[in-house]
């Protein structure tokens, strides 16, 4: 399965970009379900191409999305709705 580490970076990553899961899994040219498993962990045998995509989707360094710490929480906006979501 992917690690928490690296759901939790991607799940970071795509916020910090404003993207939504769609729009993300678009760019990574991924269909929307198969992203949507990947962020909340049931996929198995995730492949080092697919997270290369994501990866390169979410203009991230790959190696930074194995690491703890490296892709900095969302800012949260003041109110209700949080950081705006582009689809």
């Amino acid at each position: 399965k992917c690690t928490p580490v690296l759901r939790e970076n991607i799940r970071r990553a795509r916020l910090n970009c404003g993207l939504s899961q769609e729009s993300a899994a678009e760019r990574a040219g991924l269909a929307a379900q198969h992203y949507q498993d990947i962020e909340a962990g049931r996929r198995e045998g995730l492949r080092l191409i697919t997270v290369e995509k994501i990866a390169t989707a979410l203009d991230v360094e790959i190696w930074r999305l194995f690491r703890e710490g490296e892709i900095p929480e969302p800012e949260r906006k003041r109110g209700k709705t949080g950081p705006r979501i582009k689809r």
